[in-house]
């Protein structure tokens, strides 16, 4: 296959591998933009160890930075270990971007919840390079585990969780459909093999 050629067929396949895939990408990033505003809007004026109370004494906005992954879990680590982490993190979004021009365009809630995840990660992802910590400010406190209270988080955070949920309600209605479609696929093949017997014998 000549150069040309084989430029034009990578062309053609990577733009078939995009096909139906901007807006999950658009939604990536839309959820990106909206958790870094709310970053800037919201986290940026408050102080450091006070919780502004927004709804009785459950749900409030605090300010702290967060040097190690979701929900401060190994913030206490070395910095050589934090520095790790950061790349987790991008090595992570790669694969959930790779996974999104992977999956046909039909899959819709598999698309959804990739997208909300790839754009929490990116979120997190910018503060991690520009301020070596991540933003949190959400704090919610019910009186009963695990909300007692709920280590804080932030728009980047949410959109990951309920990415990872859809991803899990997918997987699960994915695994309770395979069996039905083998059954029909089953009696379809007997059918049309019991409509070819007649032929055979005519």
């Amino acid at each position: 296959m000549s150069p040309e050629a084989s430029a034009s067929t990578s062309a053609t396949s990577a733009a078939r591998t995009l096909r139906g895939k901007w807006v999950w990408l658009a939604l990536a990033a839309l959820m990106a933009a909206a958790d870094l505003w709310t970053k800037e809007v919201i986290f940026t004026p408050l102080d450091v160890g006070r919780i502004e109370w927004v709804a009785e004494d459950w749900f409030g906005l605090t300010k702290v930075w967060n040097k190690g992954m979701m929900w401060g879990v190994l913030q206490d680590h070395d910095d050589l270990v934090l520095m790790a982490l950061r790349g987790m993190r991008v090595v992570a979004a790669l694969v959930v971007f790779v996974m999104i021009l992977g999956t046909p365009a039909s899959s819709k809630l598999l698309l959804l919840s990739l997208g909300l995840v790839l754009g929490g990660a990116l979120g997190n992802i910018y503060d991690g390079f520009a301020f070596g910590m991540v933003r949190d400010f959400l704090y919610f406190d019910f009186d009963f585990a695990p909300f007692d209270p709920f280590p804080v988080f932030n728009v980047a955070d949410s959109a990951i969780c309920v990415g990872v949920g859809l991803l899990a309600i997918g997987l699960l209605l994915d695994g309770r459909n395979q069996p039905s479609e083998s059954t029909d696929g089953g009696s379809g093949g007997r059918d049309q093999a019991g409509d070819r017997e007649p032929s055979r014998l005519s």
